[in-house]
């Protein structure tokens, strides 16, 4: 399964709706969304569940909406046999003990510098950020590959 990763939207610095157009290309035939939390607005997730479904996580900067739409990480989840852990931020944290169990992937964001990289042997992706950094991303992982493999797709 293709699953798009994003982080760091932030539409309080860069509006959203000029950034929406370039994620839904970057975003072209993901099955899944990923977010990594730091939405500032809950109109984001409205607009990428208009391109697939979405699982977000929150960041203490995020809105706490009624019913909640924003999952408490850490967060896991299993697609296609691969456990990825969702989170906002990583920092120097243990992943086992962060998430309580191994898992294949963690997708993160907090530094809004994209990161493709394997630290004992998981996959540890950072999507960058849409709005904030010098080069704006988003990222693609690909769950049917084995091991899964991640791509960061510049904007």
């Amino acid at each position: 399964m293709a699953i798009g990763l994003i982080s760091d939207t932030h539409d309080d610095i860069a509006p959203w709706p000029d950034v929406l157009p370039k994620v839904v290309k970057a975003f072209d035939g993901v099955e899944l969304i990923l977010h990594c939390g730091d939405l500032t607005t809950l109109q984001v997730l409205d607009d990428l569940a208009n391109i697939a479904p979405v699982v977000a996580v929150r960041s203490p900067a995020d809105p706490d909406p009624q019913p909640p739409r924003l999952i408490d990480g850490p967060y896991v989840l299993e697609v296609g046999g691969v456990l990825i852990g969702l989170i906002n931020s990583l920092g120097e944290q243990d992943p086992d003990r962060l998430f309580g169990r191994s898992v294949d992937v963690i997708v993160h964001g907090g530094t809004h510098e994209a990161r493709v990289e394997i630290r004992g042997g998981v996959l540890l992706v950072n999507p960058g950020s849409p709005t904030l950094a010098n080069e704006v991303t988003v990222g693609v992982l690909d769950t049917r590959s084995r091991p899964p493999k991640a791509d960061i797709v510049p904007m």
